[in-house]
């Protein structure tokens, strides 16, 4: 009796006909073995569990370094770009250098800038021209040789994420410094290109009328007098009413009839600059009007005394001294 309630029985049948098995189990052995089933099972799920969790925790990481190589391309594509605006910087400074001289400004000393460098001299050879290990070598950093330098820049493909972001800080912050340097030199030209362009449209440069040439400026036999005389400007021979119009923009000082000159205007165009028109036979502004190049003001004639048939008299002085007009014609 007490061996049957310490042990278990276990029938398994074979079919109709056959004798049924018996296994005789005792009741510790069935008991220790569900125990050590659980844990197995226990074990079983927990090493799943964790199978499961390093696959998640794999593909997060193949994001990451999914992410990490998109990132460090875009960084390096990032580097290029800040180069190459570092590079069109040095030719934007180049251009406001010779704008500077051309306008006669004082070219400004950029400070940081790497196309500013301190003074350097030597014969040099070309980069391609050098030994392989020119560089490592006599003028490389120390490679294990014992010779020490200066060593160059590595490529770009070769330079670490945090060296690029480094580069690519230094980049920006000399873009900015630039930039401001640049800004102030635009604005001084942008003033003083204002002031030229002005000065330029003061300046007369056009033909005041068409016709040609019938008494040139400089010394002549004066054909009223017969003497030698000193004659101001040119004569233009046209017909009577020929249009005359403003070489440049100005203001009219005068618009009279003279004994001599008969009817003529005066233009001040500014920087010491001015024109007159004589032996005009109409007037078309009057004293205090502003004139812009190419306007009429008056057409051609023959009064006053000193005029021997139409045609305009035109004369241009500078600081009250008349000069030859023909320099002033570009047309």
């Amino acid at each position: 009796m007490k061996d049957s309630e310490e042990s278990l029985t276990v029938i398994i049948f074979r079919g109709a006909r056959a004798n049924p098995w018996r296994l005789k189990l005792r009741r510790s052995f069935v008991k220790h073995g569900l125990i050590i089933g659980l844990c197995l099972l226990l074990i079983q799920g927990g090493i799943v569990t964790h199978y499961f969790y390093q696959w998640k925790q794999l593909n997060e990481f193949e994001d990451v370094k999914q992410e990490l190589m998109v990132s460090k391309t875009r960084t390096s594509n990032f580097s290029t770009e800040v180069d190459g605006m570092k590079k069109r910087m040095v030719v934007l400074e180049n251009l406001n250098r010779k704008l500077q001289t051309m306008f006669g400004l004082e070219t400004d000393e950029v400070q940081g800038g790497v196309s500013v460098a301190p003074g350097q001299g030597g014969e040099e050879l070309p980069y391609e021209g050098l030994p392989g290990d020119a560089f490592n070598g006599q003028f490389g950093q120390d490679q294990g040789d014992g010779q020490g330098g200066i060593v160059p820049e590595s490529p770009k493909g070769y330079l670490s994420t945090e060296k690029q972001i480094d580069e690519i800080e230094g980049g920006l912050d000399w873009l900015n410094r630039q930039t401001e340097v640049e800004t102030k030199i635009l604005e001084e030209l942008s003033l003083v290109a204002h002031e030229k362009v002005e000065q330029w449209g003061a300046t007369p440069s056009i033909w005041p009328t068409k016709g040609r040439i019938t008494s040139r400026f400089g010394p002549r036999v004066s054909p009223f007098t017969g003497k030698k005389a000193l004659h101001a400007g040119i004569d233009i021979g046209a017909p009577t009413g020929t249009e005359v119009r403003s070489p440049a923009s100005g203001k009219v000082v005068v618009a009279a009839y003279d004994g001599r000159m008969g009817k003529f205007i005066r233009i001040d165009h500014g920087y010491g600059m001015e024109t007159t028109y004589g032996h005009l036979s109409k007037i078309y502004v009057k004293y205090g009007d502003r004139v812009q190049r190419g306007d009429l003001i008056g057409l051609v004639g023959s009064t006053g005394k000193f005029s021997t048939g139409p045609h305009l008299h035109y004369q241009v002085a500078v600081n009250d001294t008349v000069v030859n007009p023909i320099h002033y014609i570009l047309d």
